[in-house]
């Protein structure tokens, strides 16, 4: 949804003498384009955020059975997010103008960048878009939603990677159209065979259309419109010929060609998932930045000339309202970090009282020609992206899904809300406790605890480094999290520090029956037997287990795979339990040195006393962040982690999914990666703030 402005540049093109100087609450800067539904515009938001606004035809708007969809689609896309989507902010579906706002992706559309900005794309750059795909869709499709559209202009080329547009609206405009002229959805080309004959549709349907995308994007032509056919000729080519996808010694070859020849099987059944896809291409796009220099370089010029572009005030009145009382806010993103060569979002920041990393300049070695940048230089390629990018928000266009319905019907699932939950009429409406830039969860926790204006977490001083005392002070990653989840929730964070956990729970429990917001942060182990026995449910926020430390880069960590060495420990009895009884099966036992301490354990190992030592990955990683010259290594047991959670009180609902969705919100800005990083633990990053999921494993720590 990118215009060229004169010069070349990416951008919005200047406002007309008939557009609206507003809409809603957001300030209009340009025109981004315009497509069936209606016209978008750039926006910016009293906060400073920059969001794309999408207003919809007037004759569209008039219509009741447009105007039940588009509110159905509108709420269907709010459910979905992710690092390689982007997440509806607001919307106002009741006016006489009814618009959606979503966040800006700062980025030209694939087919721009094929077609005039670079050409196609290397095989290196064409397997991370196909990563980056894949775990779009599968946000998508975890929400029960299928993109129905996915075609070159509906992906977007990005510094931070790949992102899918136009999810959830458009389908109101499509359904219209079809009701008055039976014209397919869709897009010739790249819908599936299933598609064109109006059979059911499902998660494969999205699949035949990323293939289609990757040989567009490696061989620069459509697999099935490659000459400007008619869309007659198109469909009867996907339906009854084969791809067309160059020479098998062409910019197409090997292993990518044979993944875009599955996924362009007729038969859905013949396709590989989305899984399949994901694995595949995260091993095959490489460690270098995901895209050329050249288009990198571009792409950073472009993104730093947007951060200066504004637009006088002017035009007729604002258009639309703001935020109707009732409207939710977006929900969070649910998505795995980043691989290698793509960076870590942009707009990502620590919460209070975390001080962030120095920037530091860029250095190059020595014999670097002149003219390199950390765009083009290729030692730098995946590290972070131009400075100049720092401050650009993601930017977001919705795009057509359909909720999966049970019937090939493309008019809807069944009811008036297209399948997604109800929403709340009497929900937070913002205002003085409402959302805001700085707190945007404000109104979720109980009415009692935002007139108190805190959360409380009972802690206890143990377990370092997720949570310990210093200073008769509770410190550590939980302490970090638990203040910057307070604060997207609007409250402060209060620590009650108390001597053992049994105590902790206990305050928190009696303290809650008075006043809901009292909540357990413990490092507990989530099991069903310890929520059983505490009584409490669980609110997992990392992932923790036994590991294995030592001086071998390549040890696996699997504690089964000790056999016959010298394991020093902690002297716990139940640790030394764990290491016989994972060590049960060997013909060789292994010889327990226990110790009292860290530091004793480094010392055996570089004394040879040892050959590993085994502790909580959380420990060893910190230990060895804080000591980067031991030479050691720690590497987690995947048998041994299990997730770790917040405990709530089983009757207090609403407090558990609202520290919920804080933590969800904290993994999607950056907060929680940043504060795993600072703490030396990356590897306890969970992708999901799940309920009483059950970890298994990893002990009590």
């Amino acid at each position: 949804m990118a215009e060229m402005r004169p010069g070349g540049a990416l951008g919005p093109a200047p406002l007309g003498p008939d557009d609206p100087a507003a809409v809603g609450p957001y300030r209009l800067l340009g025109r981004l384009g315009a497509g069936g539904m209606g016209q978008v515009y750039l926006g910016r938001s009293t906060g400073g955020r920059m969001v794309a606004l999408k207003v919809v035809r007037g004759d569209l708007a008039r219509e009741p059975e447009f105007r039940l969809r588009f509110r159905a689609e509108v709420r269907a896309a709010r459910r979905v997010g992710g690092l390689w989507t982007a997440p509806v902010l607001d919307s106002d579906t009741e006016s006489a103008v009814p618009w959606v706002a979503t966040g800006y992706v700062a980025g030209p559309p694939l087919r721009q960048v094929v077609e005039s900005l670079h050409g196609p794309l290397p095989a290196t750059s064409v397997w991370a878009l196909a990563f980056g795909l894949a775990l779009a869709l599968r946000d998508i499709h975890g929400s029960d939603l299928i993109h129905r559209d996915l075609k070159p202009s509906n992906v977007m080329v990005t510094l931070e990677g790949p992102k899918v547009i136009d999810f959830g609206i458009a389908r109101a405009a499509d359904a219209s159209v079809v009701t008055r002229t039976g014209s397919l959805v869709g897009s010739p080309g790249y819908m599936p065979p299933e598609q064109i004959r109006g059979d059911q549709l499902g998660g494969a349907t999205d699949v035949f259309a990323l293939g289609a995308v990757l040989a567009y994007a490696a061989t620069g032509r459509a697999p099935f419109s490659w000459d400007g056919a008619s869309t007659h000729t198109v469909l009867y080519r996907v339906l009854h010929e084969e791809p067309q996808l160059g020479p098998s010694d062409g910019p197409l070859h090997g292993e990518l060609r044979a993944l875009v020849a599955r996924c362009l099987a007729k038969d859905p059944g013949l396709r590989p998932t989305v899984d399949e896809i994901e694995a595949v291409a995260r091993e095959r796009s490489g460690d270098d930045f995901w895209l050329p220099a050249a288009l990198t370089a571009r792409l950073g010029q472009d993104a730093a000339a947007l951060l200066d572009f504004d637009a006088p005030v002017s035009g007729p009145p604002a258009w639309g309202s703001p935020t109707p009382p009732g409207t939710p806010p977006p929900a969070p993103y649910r998505s795995a970090s980043p691989p290698p060569g793509f960076p870590p979002s942009a707009d990502a920041s620590p919460p209070p009282g975390v001080s962030p990393p120095p920037a530091a300049a860029p250095t190059f070695p020595p014999n670097a020609p002149a003219g390199t940048t950390a765009a083009n230089d290729p030692a730098r390629r995946r590290r972070s992206v131009l400075a100049a990018v720092a401050g650009v928000a993601a930017l977001v266009v919705a795009v057509p899904l359909i909720v999966l319905a049970a019937s090939g019907d493309d008019g809807g699932t069944g009811d008036e809300t297209g399948g997604t939950a109800a929403e709340d009429p009497d929900g937070p409406a913002g205002g003085a406790d409402g959302p805001s830039d700085d707190a945007p969860l404000a109104g979720l926790l109980p009415a009692e605890a935002r007139e108190a204006g805190e959360l409380t977490f009972w802690v206890t001083e143990r377990h370092n480094p997720v949570l310990y005392e210093e200073d008769g002070e509770p410190v550590g990653f939980e302490m970090d999290l638990a203040v910057a989840m307070a604060q997207r929730l609007g409250v402060e964070a209060v620590f009650t520090l108390t001597d053992d956990r049994p105590t902790a729970v206990e305050g928190a429990l009696r303290n809650s029956a008075e006043t809901p917001g009292h909540v357990v942060m413990s490092g507990f182990t989530d099991t069903a037997e310890r929520r059983r026995d505490l009584g409490l449910d669980f609110v997992n926020h990392f992932g923790d287990g036994f590991a294995v430390m030592s001086d071998d880069p390549q040890r696996s960590g699997e504690l089964a795979e000790l056999c016959g060495l010298r394991v020093t420990s902690y002297d716990d009895a139940y640790l030394q339990e764990v290491v016989t009884e994972s060590t049960a099966h060997c013909a060789e036992p292994v010889e327990l040195l226990p110790v009292p301490s860290r530091d004793d354990m480094v010392e055996a190992l570089q004394e040879n006393e040892a050959d590993v030592a085994v502790l909580l990955y959380s420990q060893g990683a910190r230990y060895l962040h804080e000591h980067p010259g031991t030479g050691l290594t720690v590497a987690l047991d995947s048998a041994e982690r299990g997730f770790r959670g917040v405990g709530v009180p089983p009757d207090q609902t609403t407090l558990r999914d609202a520290v919920a969705e804080a933590i969800d919100l904290l993994i999607e800005d950056g907060t929680y990666a940043t504060l795993l990083d600072r703490w030396g633990i990356p590897e306890c990053a969970i992708d999901t703030a799940s309920v009483n999921g059950g970890g298994g494993g990893g002990g009590d720590d």
